[in-house]
């Protein structure tokens, strides 16, 4: 019997060795499966978010604004409002007050500098221009990056005021300012800026001097940009591969024409064909149409950003000098490294319109003036400013209507 009871002890011994065993078993391959799934999940977590990664990298997009106005075209009556005797200064940045905050979100900024700064000389009016440097610091301080130095009055003062004015615009930091130059090698020299990956310049011309400077030119043809095909071709062959965007500011046309001349026209088609991206045009102290070349953006004339050509005799004079615009456009830059293609898209075409209002200032006793978008418009500036901004609008489209301008404010 009681050997009966030890082989039923070692029985369950046995027994239960086997079942401890088996329950071992078991219980650490469930716990070697929920390892593996655990341990080969996360890898294919990390290989999918890599393969996303690579597939981002595979196609990269690039984009930048661009905000273009016209003339900065600084008369008499101008420069002697912003003058403060007291200190022998200038201070033109109340112009700005609504410019600076139009532009500031942009990344390109661009405006035409119509006349020279050469502070050594008297400064002067039409016919002879010669502006206050502390404008050209004024527009900088208000965000603009991008200048064009080439107009019918960069010979106004004279080989030596021009090559001071190109200096003066060489030496501002950040800054693209060129169409008028100091030297021969700075003319041969072609500034590429980036933005947000995109890179860029400009080249810029006139397709007059107003009969100055003959002679000058004819000596040292360098020191300014004037329209020739052959240059200008020489020019664009040595830029166009080095940047994604190339634009080019044309001074040319008829002033106070609300039209492109066939001049125009034809120096537009051959810069398209060329490859430029987008052409700004000014000199016509007025606003003209714009239009699409193939992929070519066209503005055809910006108009005046600031003058004070509503003192003119003409009462059309009077009307367009005083009404310009703000033209503005999205820039789309798209790298396939997978197929080795880089796409450049000129986009989202828009322009508000911009008013020079001259008011006078009791508390100065001097005349004051301000730069005002029409979508910031208030019938204080201008009486009929929706008649007016009807107007200028039809005039913009009038080669071409897909452009997006800023509506006139919700309260009129």
């Amino acid at each position: 019997m009681a050997k009966l009871k030890k082989k039923v002890k070692r029985n369950l011994k046995i027994i239960l060795v086997l079942f401890l065993t088996i329950f071992l078993f078991f219980g650490f391959q469930h716990f070697l499966d929920n390892n593996h799934k655990e341990v080969s999940n996360k890898p294919k977590e990390e290989i999918k978010e890599k393969e996303k990664e690579k597939e981002e990298e595979k196609i990269k997009t690039y984009t930048a604004s661009l905000i273009a106005t016209g003339d900065g075209l600084i008369h008499q009556p101008i420069y002697s409002a912003y003058y403060d005797s007291s200190t022998n200064t200038y201070d033109f940045s109340s112009i700005l007050s609504y410019t600076k905050d139009k532009i500031k979100d942009y990344d390109i900024k661009y405006y035409n500098q119509e006349t020279i700064s050469d502070d050594s000389r008297s400064y002067s009016s039409y016919p002879i221009f010669n502006t206050p440097s502390a404008f050209g610091n004024n527009m900088v301080d208000a965000g603009f990056n991008l200048v064009s130095l080439a107009t019918n009055h960069s010979m106004d003062g004279g080989a030596n005021s021009l090559k001071t004015s190109a200096s003066f615009w060489r030496n501002k930091e950040n800054v693209l300012a060129t169409g008028a130059f100091y030297d021969e090698e700075d003319r041969n020299t072609y500034p590429i800026k980036e933005v947000n990956g995109i890179t860029y310049t400009m080249l810029s011309y006139t397709t007059g001097t107003n009969g100055l400077g003959s002679s000058a030119l004819a000596k040292e043809p360098f020191i300014l940009n004037v329209y020739d095909e052959e240059k200008v071709k020489k020019d664009i062959e040595a830029v166009r591969d080095k940047v994604d965007v190339l634009i080019v500011a044309m001074h040319w046309g008829v002033e106070y024409l609300q039209d492109a001349t066939e001049e125009q026209k034809n120096i537009a088609n051959f810069l398209a064909d060329n490859d430029v991206d987008i052409i700004l045009g000014t000199h016509s102290h007025c606003i003209e149409p714009w239009d699409m070349i193939d992929d070519t953006v066209v503005f055809y004339s910006l108009g005046n950003f600031v003058s004070n050509q509503m003192a003119a005799d003409s009462a059309k004079i009077r009307k367009v000098g005083v009404v310009g615009m703000f033209a503005t456009l999205n820039i789309e830059k798209v790298v396939d490294k997978e197929h080795n293609t880089t796409t450049v898209t000129i986009k989202d075409i828009g322009a508000d319109l911009n008013y020079t209002y001259k008011g006078y200032n009791n508390v100065t006793g001097r005349n004051e003036y301000l730069v005002i978008p029409f979508s910031k418009m208030e019938s204080k500036y201008l009486n009929n400013y929706e008649n007016v901004y009807n107007e200028f609008s039809s005039v913009l489209k009038k080669y071409n209507d897909s452009i997006n301008i800023e509506p006139l404010p919700s309260n009129i």
